[in-house]
C-alpha cells in the first residue's frame, strides 16, 4: 500500500512541472500610459477590458501571466527633461562605453589601437515626457499599473526600463541589448514554449517585446485588438513588420482554437499547480493513515 502510494506521489509531482507551457505577457498597462497620465496612448484604456475578458475565459490555459512595468528613475536619459534645449519627441543620439555596458563583447572590440574607453555604441533615442517613475503612485508619472486590470496573487512583475542611463521598450532586454530584464530566465525556469502579447504601446513596447520574445525562440502571438499605439502610422508599419518577421498577429477571438480551451463562455479553472496539488491532497488522505 505504501509503495503504490509513493509511487502515486512520485507521478504527481513530475506532473507538477508539465502543465501548459503558455505565458500571457501584458505590457505597461500602466497610470502613465493611460488618459490621465503624462504620456497617454491613444484610446489606450480599451485594451483592460479586452485583457480582462482574456483572463477570465482562458485563465487556466496560462501557466503563467506576466505584467511588465516602466520604471523609470527621475531623472531617466529618455526624459526631454534631462536635455536642455529639447522637447518631447526629438531625438536625440546617446553614445555607451563598451566597458561599462557590453563587457562580454568588449574584450574583441577592444584593440592595441583602441582601447576599450574608445569603443562606444551609438544608439538612436526618441526623448520622451517625464513618465512611469519608480515608486510614484499618483499623479501623471505614476508608474502604478492600472487599478482596473484584473490581477491575481500569482503574477509576475517584471521591470524595465530601471537603468537611468539606458532606455528599455522591450521586456526582455534594454535598447541596443546594453541591459537584460529577468523576463527570459523567468520563463525558460518555467519551460515557456509561447508567449501572447497584448498591452501599450503597440508602436514600441509591445512591438519590441514580440520581437525579442521570436528571436529568442518563443512561438510568438501579438494580439492585436488587445493593444494600442502611440501614431497611426507606427502602428501600421509595427504591425506589418511583425507579420514580415513570422510573428502571429491575432484578435483575442482566435486565443479558443489556439489554447485549445473551451472560448469566451468557459469558466474560470483553478491553475494547474492547484488542480495538482489537490490530487496530491487526495492520495496523502488515502494512503496515510
Amino acid at each position: 500500500m505504501w509503495t503504490c502510494g509513493l509511487v502515486m506521489l512520485i507521478v504527481v509531482c513530475r506532473a507538477i512541472g508539465h502543465g501548459p507551457k503558455a505565458a500571457l505577457i501584458i505590457i505597461d498597462v500602466q497610470d502613465c500610459f493611460l488618459e490621465n497620465g503624462s504620456q497617454p496612448v491613444p484610446d489606450g484604456k480599451e485594451v483592460i477590458p479586452i485583457i480582462n475578458s482574456i483572463r477570465s475565459a482562458h485563465e487556466s490555459a496560462f501557466s503563467m501571466v506576466v505584467l511588465s512595468q516602466d520604471w523609470h528613475c527621475s531623472d531617466h536619459v529618455s526624459f526631454a527633461s534631462q536635455h536642455p534645449g529639447h522637447k518631447p519627441y526629438d531625438v536625440v543620439t546617446l553614445q555607451y562605453d563598451a566597458e561599462e555596458y557590453f563587457p562580454n563583447v568588449a574584450g574583441h572590440l577592444c584593440t592595441s589601437a583602441h582601447s576599450c574607453s574608445q569603443v562606444h555604441l551609438n544608439l538612436t533615442q526618441r526623448l520622451w515626457p517625464d513618465h512611469c517613475i519608480m515608486n510614484v503612485t499618483s499623479g501623471p508619472t505614476s508608474s502604478g499599473i492600472d487599478k482596473r486590470l484584473t490581477r491575481n496573487p500569482y503574477d509576475e512583475i517584471v521591470w524595465k526600463g530601471n537603468d537611468c542611463q539606458v532606455d528599455s521598450y522591450s521586456a526582455f532586454n534594454s535598447n541596443g541589448g546594453l541591459r537584460h530584464t529577468r523576463l527570459h530566465r523567468l520563463l525558460q525556469r518555467n519551460s515557456i514554449s509561447e508567449v501572447y502579447i497584448v498591452g501599450l504601446a503597440l508602436d514600441y513596447c509591445v512591438y519590441y517585446t514580440s520581437v525579442d520574445a521570436h528571436n529568442l525562440g518563443y512561438k510568438t502571438y501579438t494580439v492585436i485588438d488587445a493593444a494600442r499605439g502611440v501614431a497611426v502610422n507606427s502602428t501600421k508599419t509595427a504591425t506589418a513588420n511583425l507579420k514580415t518577421k513570422g510573428i502571429q498577429v491575432i484578435k483575442s477571438s482566435s486565443l479558443a482554437a489556439l489554447l485549445g480551451v473551451g472560448g469566451a463562455s468557459a469558466q474560470p479553472q483553478p491553475q494547474p499547480h492547484t488542480k495538482y496539488l489537490l490530487l496530491l491532497l487526495s492520495i496523502i488522505h488515502v494512503y496515510i493513515p
